[in-house]
């Protein structure tokens, strides 16, 4: 009977770690295959279209984690500033515990190959998208006017105190966004 393999899964996860750590282009094969654990012949094997290919699924992968804080800020909220006060910490915490270094996991690679690759350029999009109507649909919710502009401006708010905190040091940008989002 043949063995199932997790190698796919595995290179997925290590290489959006890295991705997010490090950026993309100082993230090497020889790197990823290091962290995974993986053998060579299974990196081509799972991705033909090599390194975008596994971005693009690191991306996927790494979004549905977000999507999850979401989820856990908004759902028990009453109001759409609670919800993006929690997510606000949530993320804040989160990147405070790797020491400032695992910024956001989609603007990591986004910030390094657009617009030379239209592809993660428009997974990146797909992504950033998505974690916009999962705002919007949890500020409708909760009756908060404006869904959608404040769905957007949370989430370019959030991407900017990624930037900020990590050039900071520091998690006071999130609160800043968050507090510019709700107008105080």
């Amino acid at each position: 009977m043949p063995r199932t393999s997790n190698a796919r899964q595995t290179l997925i996860e290590a290489a959006a770690r890295l991705f997010q750590a490090n950026g993309f282009h100082a993230t090497g094969l020889n790197l990823i295959l290091e962290e995974s654990g993986a053998p060579k012949g299974s990196f081509y094997h799972h991705f033909p279209g090599g390194k975008d290919e596994l971005a693009v699924a690191a991306m996927t992968w790494s979004s549905l984690e977000i999507e999850r804080f979401i989820d856990e800020a908004f759902t028990p909220a009453k109001n759409f500033g609670a919800g993006a006060r929690a997510l606000g910490t949530r993320l804040a915490d989160w990147f405070e515990a790797s020491g400032f270094a695992e910024g956001c996991p989609i603007a990591s690679v986004l910030l390094e190959t657009a617009p030379g690759s239209d592809d993660l350029r428009l997974q990146a999009l797909s992504v950033f998208d998505r974690w916009i109507d999962l705002i919007e649909s949890h500020a409708r919710r909760l009756a908060h006017d404006k869904p959608r502009q404040s769905a957007e401006a949370l989430m370019m708010g959030l991407e900017g105190a990624w930037l900020l905190a990590r050039a900071r040091q520091s998690r006071k940008p999130f609160q800043v966004a968050v507090a510019s989002v709700l107008g105080r």
